[in-house]
């Protein structure tokens, strides 16, 4: 004890400080120096801490960015408590992909995975279906020779956090599982065009949305397996050409919100197929057209109010209404036309309908509350849809409108989560199933053509190259929603023509079932396939 007392055995003392008294400047030195290693130490201290106290996990996948974690990883993180049960079977999938000793290959689901906000992209129960919808496939494609690792990309719950995820994303293009393409974008919007066109399509990964359908979504590297609005309309116009609908009475209801491209392209469409012949024109004096604020987006005024379009509406007696808004924006017009005793007519007048478009048949629209006001005004609305699940639940079998592959995706889906029967009916679930079987299939190809390890090149030139011909010999994607494959539109365009360049990549034979509520349709209409003229057979059975 007194050897560590005794100075001359300090080693690390200067040696003409262990043989002498140590004087005031000697002091001073040494405690300067003290001094000096406390401040560096907690310095670094605090700023190591300030570093990963912006990061939500420890591999600093994830980023917070307000509330929110944002990037791209392969381990189940808790954004939302109501995720953790599909996100953990993810990565649990995850995990026998990499062992399973097959090539693995990452697809990220590009996303929300919150939704605190009114105005969010998405809600908790469209993000938990559509992950299951892309473990069901998961699950199908690790069956195999080519294993899939789904990784979770982070927007935010407004998209706007987009290069964040594409940066992370273009770094992750090598390795053992390399990114080879990318599903989800949900909303038509300017953030999802720009993290493909400014992202992904500099580091040429191949986007599949699952449900985008704005023609204004346009790039060489983004795929859409829902039909565009233009074709859900046009399913819409086989309709009423089919049906007796009323074209003289005729009025359209717009969402006005200018950032918002689908209802925006929704309303053009509306207006350039059916304006002149329904007489749902901007006219000055007789005006057929009104406007509302609709939920989606940041805060502009109040959303949902449709008192005075209706008042508008029903002061012209309107027998047919387009309706230019999302799927949360009707069970609100359908309680003002409730409230609206102007609205209200003779048992004799006829049916007021409501022709709109959908990914799916929303189970809050189809509540008994929206039953119970659609039969007490004698309301019939008529959607053009890409996915009609209870619809196709209670066909018979052998039904030809039928897409053969559904029965097995929902008895898989039914088989592995407990979320009731209506679980299918949004849509999402089934889409972004298609979207991973689309890359999946993709994949298979390239390795059908003896490509070993397929890369992000590989899947895009398989993409781009599908056919629908000799009963889809060529690669069609056998979706739950239809068999379809992608159509390049550039290959038929006039080059000396001066429009804007055709990008387009859109699902060719995709069916769009149209479905009425609350009474179901009898109609003998054909069943509407994308690209396919009328009367014609070209495509396979769905």
């Amino acid at each position: 004890m007194r050897g560590m007392r005794d100075r001359r055995t300090w080693r690390w003392l200067p040696r003409r400080l262990r043989f002498r008294v140590l004087g005031l400047v000697d002091v001073v030195v040494l405690w300067t120096l003290v001094a000096a290693l406390t401040t560096a130490g907690a310095w670094w201290g605090l700023d190591s801490y300030r570093h990963h106290r912006d990061y939500c996990t420890a591999n600093r996948d994830l980023r917070r960015v307000g509330q929110e974690c944002i990037g791209v990883t392969a381990e189940a993180y808790s954004f939302d408590p109501a995720l953790d049960g599909i996100l953990g079977r993810i990565e649990d999938a995850n995990e026998r992909a990499r062992t399973s000793g097959k090539p693995v290959v990452s697809v990220a689901v590009v996303m929300p995975y919150t939704s605190r906000s009114r105005g969010a992209a998405m809600s908790q129960e469209l993000i938990r279906h559509s992950l299951q919808g892309a473990y069901v496939a998961q699950e199908s494609q690790n069956g195999k020779d080519t294993a899939v690792q789904l990784l979770f990309a982070n927007v935010g719950e407004d998209l706007s956090h987009w290069e964040t995820v594409t940066d992370a994303l273009a770094a992750r293009r090598g390795g053992d599982a390399p990114v080879v393409a990318t599903i989800g974008f949900p909303n038509s919007d300017d953030y999802t065009l720009n993290a493909v066109k400014d992202g992904l399509g500099p580091a040429q990964i191949p986007a599949v949305s699952a449900v985008l359908s704005s023609r204004e979504m346009e790039n060489p590297y983004l795929f859409k397996v829902s039909p565009s609005t233009d074709q859900l309309v046009d399913a819409l116009q086989l309709y009423v050409s089919a049906n007796e609908v009323d074209r003289k009475n005729t009025f359209m209801i717009k969402d006005d919100r200018e950032d918002d491209n689908y209802v925006a392209n929704l309303s053009g469409v509306f207006g350039r197929e059916f304006g002149e012949q329904y007489g749902i024109t901007p006219d000055a004096v007789e005006r057929r057209i009104e406007t509302y604020t609709g939920i989606k987006g940041p805060d502009q005024g109040t959303p949902q109010i449709f008192r005075e379009a209706v008042a508008a509406m029903c002061a012209v007696d309107a027998r047919t209404v387009f309706l230019a808004g999302r799927d949360a924006d009707l069970p609100p017009f359908l309680s003002a036309i409730d409230d609206q005793t102007s609205c209200r007519r003779g048992p004799d007048d006829g049916p007021l309908r409501i022709l709109r478009v959908s990914t799916g048949r929303d189970p809050d629209t189809e509540s008994n509350e929206m039953r119970g006001i659609a039969e007490r005004n004698d309301i019939e609305i008529v959607t053009a849809v890409a996915v009609d699940a209870p619809g196709w639940r209670d066909s018979a079998v052998g039904d030809e409108q039928v897409p053969r592959a559904f029965a097995g995706f929902a008895a898989s889906y039914d088989k592995r989560f407990e979320e009731g029967p209506d679980a299918l009916d949004d849509g999402y679930a089934v889409m972004y199933h298609d979207a991973l079987t689309a890359v999946g299939t993709a994949v298979a190809a390239a390795r059908d053509s003896g490509i070993d390890a397929v890369t992000h090149n590989d899947v895009y030139d398989k993409l781009r190259r599908g056919s629908p011909v000799a009963d889809c010999a060529n690669s069609c994607v056998r979706g739950a929603s239809g068999i379809f494959t992608f159509v390049d539109e550039s290959a038929g365009a006039d080059a000396s023509a001066v429009s804007e360049p055709v990008d387009g990549r859109w699902p060719v034979c995709k069916p769009v079932p149209i479905v009425t509520f609350p009474a179901k349709r009898h109609d003998k209409s054909p069943l509407y396939r994308t690209y396919q003229g009328p009367g014609e057979t070209t495509c396979p059975a769905p």
